[in-house]
């Protein structure tokens, strides 16, 4: 159980890891998000191969339902004024407490999310100031919050108070992969958000993520800021946790 009481006070956050033998201090540590459905040891057990074969720390919070609505996980309740209060900050304290407790010498990590935890990987590297992640995987997410500027829309697009040019243009530097299965297409698919914000993004799942990069690629044209984002299509999957974080992790390593 971890505690954050900076960001949720009063709160206990399970963590489940998996920690292959052989690793010394120099492990690479991998946070991984995991989906609507809350269930972070399931996550937990489809990575443990990868931990072994690629020799990574892998950790994955929970943000119960019980602790956490879907604006305060997916969304990292940015929709507060307290910056503190934002949950993304969870993973950087839970990063500081990892490398004091288990003495990792690593200064950053990887971080990836599907479906849900990829709603909210893309915000966190969006809205958090200066985030020690070396990447970021983005993978099949329902929805975005648009790298536009659009303040009836928020938090499905930017707000200058939250994130002003500047930091979105630090944003944009960040090493994001926006992941997306080709066959991620079912316009009924369980979980796909149906608000009219998130379905102007497009009819499914691929779509909207294609759409959220072009807008990212547009956006930083026009202020003028290098995009070191990448758009990387997975043929053959759909909507699969485990197949694209294998497509993540052939992406990374190999």
């Amino acid at each position: 159980m971890f505690a954050d009481e900076s960001t949720v006070p009063g709160k206990q956050i399970p963590v489940w890891y998996y920690k292959p033998a052989g690793i010394d201090a120099n492990a690479r540590v991998m946070f991984v998000m995991h989906g609507a459905d809350r269930r972070a040891d399931q996550y937990r057990d489809a990575w443990v191969g990868f931990a072994k074969k690629y020799k990574l720390f892998v950790v994955v919070p929970e943000f119960a339902e019980k602790d956490f609505t879907i604006d305060e996980y997916q969304f990292g309740n940015v929709t507060d004024p307290r910056r503190e209060r934002w949950n993304f900050w969870i993973i950087e304290h839970l990063f500081d407490e990892l490398r004091r407790r288990e003495g990792i010498a690593s200064e950053k990590y990887y971080l990836f999310g599907h479906s849900a935890g990829a709603q909210f990987v893309h915000r966190f590297m969006i809205f958090m100031p200066a985030p020690r992640v070396r990447m970021a995987f983005a993978a099949n997410a329902g929805s975005y919050t648009l790298p536009v500027y659009a303040n009836s829309a928020f938090p499905m697009a930017l707000d200058r108070a939250r994130v002003d040019e500047a930091q979105l243009a630090a944003a944009f530097s960040r090493r994001l992969v926006v992941m997306l299965g080709e066959e991620d297409i079912d316009p009924n698919s369980e979980g796909l958000p149906t608000s009219p914000e998130a379905m102007a993004q497009g009819r499914n799942r691929y779509e909207r993520g294609v759409h959220f990069f072009r807008l990212a690629q547009r956006q930083a044209v026009q202020q003028h800021a290098l995009l070191r984002w990448k758009l990387v299509s997975v043929p053959r999957v759909g909507h699969s946790n485990g197949e694209m974080a294998e497509a993540a992790l052939h992406y990374l390593f190999d």
